[in-house]
């Protein structure tokens, strides 16, 4: 007799992806998706060719969403797969340029497909951040509008080195809180011109002092007396 709650308990021993740092392949998802058919109730398990259909289709997902994140926050992608990207005027005349002397034989791509200023371009363009996926995400949906925690995560989280940052009493790219000379945010500070007779009357703010604050009190007690 087969152990069902300890073919369901099988779906938690291999590691997410977000743990191991790999891309699942075929033989991962099916590891992880037969133990959930169990839990299902499907004891037959799933078709052959499911696990590599969701492979195929994870990977497609996630190429669609980092097209959709680039074409928003990147310039001067390359002519192959970059048609949604923003071109500088200076960019789209040099690929101009480079690719009739390609048509003509005078320059080659690389192994990637790229022209040499494409190639420089790539070089040049810096690595995806949480900060561009939030300016993604705030631009429109990029393809994660049905899971709610990854667009959580991604509009409330924490930029790059701000935890860092805050720790060591910077901010967000090495800017140090506060005025030059300023003391640190945990320290006693004396409130500036302020003396004792300020603080009687209310710290210089109007409508605090004490004959207002003797209005107010016999204002209430009037009231307490007609309502006895």
């Amino acid at each position: 007799k087969t152990n069902w709650s300890l073919e369901i308990r099988k779906r938690f021993a291999p590691p997410l992806a977000a743990e191991s740092g790999e891309f699942p392949d075929a033989s991962t998802i099916e590891a992880r998706m037969l133990p959930l058919c169990f839990e299902a109730g499907l004891v037959g398990g799933h078709a052959a060719d499911a696990s590599p259909f969701m492979a195929v289709a994870a990977e497609t997902f996630v190429k669609q969403f980092l097209a959709s994140v680039f074409g928003r926050t990147r310039a001067d992608g390359p002519s192959s797969g970059g048609g949604g990207w923003v071109s500088t005027r200076r960019y789209k005349r040099a690929l101009e340029r480079e690719e009739e002397r390609w048509a003509r034989g005078e320059v080659v791509r690389d192994k990637s497909g790229l022209l040499p200023v494409e190639a420089k371009a790539a070089s040049e363009r810096g690595a995806l951040g949480m900060a561009d996926l939030r300016v993604a995400l705030e631009m429109g949906d990029c393809g994660v509008g049905q899971m709610p925690v990854v667009m959580e995560m991604i509009r409330y989280g924490f930029q790059e080195g701000e935890v860092e940052g805050w720790q060591s009493g910077k901010g967000v790219g090495d800017q140090k809180l506060g005025a030059a000379g300023a003391a640190g945010p945990d320290a006693d500070v004396e409130m500036a011109d302020a003396d004792a007779e300020d603080a009687l009357n209310g710290w210089g703010w109007e409508g605090a002092g004490s004959d207002d604050r003797a209005d107010l009190n016999s204002l209430l007690d009037s009231c307490l007396a007609s309502g006895s």
